[in-house]
């Protein structure tokens, strides 16, 4: 599938020249993964940066700078006279912020987590939640000695 930002999008987010091969690597393994992030949190699979609305592509053309300018995930960095610390948006890579999510969000037309109950008739239900319900009528299995716990029969038709 195609990028859904160019190199020069990078570029132009960076304000920096990307013009060696390395560079350009980089810059292309950034937007493979942006892309996937934003495929993702859409919701759409977009093939093309034309199909793709333009809240997409820019949301990309961000995520992949951000991993461009720092592709090892450093939160800091220190040299002899200065310190710099990035903030934690900016050291997660090309992973998509809260708000770029969230701007995704009404693209997607998955509904998100649903939780639907279960039950399979076909497999008893333990003895400890059939104990003292509607259908159990007192009336137990015989056991071999009297300390064990009644097996319920059920009410018979």
């Amino acid at each position: 599938m195609e990028h859904l930002a160019t190199v020069e999008m990078v570029a132009a987010r960076t304000t920096e020249e990307i013009s060696t091969a390395d560079e350009i690597a980089l810059a292309e393994a950034m937007l493979v993964e942006a892309s996937a992030w934003v495929r993702h949190h859409g919701g759409r699979e977009w093939p093309t940066m034309a199909e793709a609305p333009q809240v997409a592509v820019a949301i990309t053309a961000a995520a992949a700078s951000r991993g461009f300018m720092n592709p090892a995930g450093f939160d800091s960095e220190r040299s002899d006279m200065s310190t710099f610390n990035r903030h934690p948006e900016y050291a997660a890579g090309t992973q998509l912020t809260k708000s770029e999510i969230a701007i995704l969000k009404p693209f997607n037309r998955r509904a998100g987590v649903v939780s639907v109950g279960l039950s399979n008739s076909d497999r008893p239900a333990p003895r400890s939640s059939r104990r003292g319900g509607p259908w159990f009528d007192g009336n137990g299995a015989p056991t071999d000695d009297s300390t064990t716990k009644p097996f319920p029969m059920g009410v018979w038709p």
